[in-house]
């Protein structure tokens, strides 16, 4: 990330956010220990943590890879679109998406052709993430950029562009029918194509944590994807856990205890209905946040690219 836009005034860098395995020389470049397929991978993200408050992510027992964005673009290129559905973690993840297939540290999750300069001033970087006032700029939708970029005084293009993305928000079950047309559309836009169409699947604080209502948002989508007759993998994506400015009053319902154990429970949930799980507790219990539940730009980045490490093991047909 060392070229991003945006990355030394946002104070991101590559050490922070990723430590690559190193092989012995005893053992050779050939032993070094990265992930053999999806399921070691997500094993050693699941089984994953940090060692000291802040510290990278390190995973257990295998590593994953942080891809340069020629090679996310190739791994995109497998597939007829992507889509990610859920509440405000995911927004977040969605961003970070954004920010690394456009390599612009500082507003590449935002619509930044519709934004003043005082706007522009204000939602860099952190605040992407953070501040409800810039929430509103968010991109949803990959077309949103490759259609609104070229009006921009101040462009910032995907590298690559040749693979849809959106991102469809819910709080809850039923989501709204519109949110149903979007997927459909774009499950239906290639229907002789063999390439698959993944989907990320997240909801967690938006539905107070309520595993009834969970658990029908994953057969709402599930149901959707199977009408389409479409190939199309879920991951379900764990909530993060509570950071230590969780305001008092929401440790009983949202603290770390109901966190872990709705955690536990909605993957067993997921793997049930044959959906890969992906959580994101480890990952965020030793890390910095803004009020307990938002953890910001650093942490949504590494989280973007656990999902592309997903994808890329994903089979192209």
């Amino acid at each position: 990330m060392t070229h991003f836009e945006g990355r030394q005034d946002c104070g991101i860098s590559s050490e922070e956010l990723y430590v690559p395995p190193v092989s012995s020389s005893e053992r050779g470049p050939s032993s070094v220990p990265y992930c053999k397929n999806r399921a070691t991978l997500l094993e050693a993200l699941n089984g994953g943590g940090r060692h000291g408050f802040d510290a990278p992510f390190s995973p257990q027992g295998c590593h994953y890879r942080w891809y340069s964005t020629p090679e996310i673009c190739m791994i995109l290129d497998r597939f007829d679109g992507v889509i990610f559905i859920g509440d405000t973690l995911l927004r977040h993840v969605y961003t970070a998406f954004n920010i690394l297939q456009r390599e612009n540290a500082a507003l590449g999750g935002l619509k930044q052709w519709d934004m003043s300069d005082a706007d522009l001033h204000t939602c860099r970087c952190e605040n992407q993430f953070i501040k409800p006032d810039c929430s509103k700029f968010a991109v949803m939708d990959s077309e949103e950029v490759k259609k609104g970029d070229a009006s921009s005084s101040h462009r910032s293009p995907y590298f690559c562009d040749r693979t849809r993305h959106v991102y469809l928000p819910i709080t809850g079950s039923p989501a709204a029918d519109s949110l149903h047309t979007v997927f459909t559309k774009l499950a239906d836009a290639n229907p002789d194509s063999y390439k698959p169409i993944p989907v990320i699947h997240s909801l967690s604080l938006s539905a107070s944590l309520s595993w009834p209502t969970t658990t029908a948002s994953m057969d709402e989508w599930l149901a959707l994807a199977d009408a389409s007759q479409r190939n199309m993998p879920f991951l379900w994506l764990g909530p993060v856990a509570a950071g230590h400015l969780k305001p008092p009053g929401q440790i009983l319902s949202q603290g770390n205890n109901a966190l872990w154990h709705f955690t536990v429970e909605m993957a067993k949930e997921a793997r049930h209905r044959e959906m890969d799980s992906l959580g994101m507790y480890n990952l965020t219990l030793q890390a910095s946040s803004w009020d307990g539940s938002r953890y910001g730009e650093k942490v949504s980045i590494v989280q973007a690219m656990m999902i592309i490490n997903w994808l890329s093991r994903l089979e192209s047909s």
